[in-house]
Order: structure tokens, then sequence, then C-alpha cells
């Protein structure tokens, strides 16, 4: 999903949409065992993004405030 974000960002994402898609097509079985799996596997994913794009965010009790 991190790698989806940044290609997003970086405007390749047509490129690489058809890998990201089959990626994310072999996490079906692990997502329908638990629901919660995608929202922690999401923010995770934005988490690191974040740090690779260098963006400046601040978490705090699960909510995010966007720093400059």
């Amino acid at each position: 999903m991190g790698a989806a974000m940044l290609c997003g960002v970086a405007g390749i994402e047509h490129v690489t949409l058809d890998n990201s898609a089959a990626y994310l097509k072999s996490w079906i079985s692990a997502l329908r065992g638990d629901s919660r799996l995608i929202v922690t596997a999401s923010s995770a994913a934005q988490k690191a993004a974040d740090l690779i794009l260098g963006t400046q965010v601040e978490y705090t009790q699960g909510n995010e405030v966007k720093a400059s």
C-alpha cells in the first residue's frame, strides 16, 4: 500500500497499477480473516510514506495532526 501511495505522489501510478493490484489481491484472504487489518496496514503504510517523503506528521492517540 505504501508503494502505491508513493507511486501516486510521484505520478507513476499508471505504470505500476497492475503490479500494485496483484500485490493487494494477495492480501484478500488475510483481510477476510481480520476486519481491522486494512486499517492497521493502511496506517503503517501512510506513516512509512510520510517518512520517505519527509512529511512532518504528528500522531497522537490515533489522530493525525499535520505539522508544517
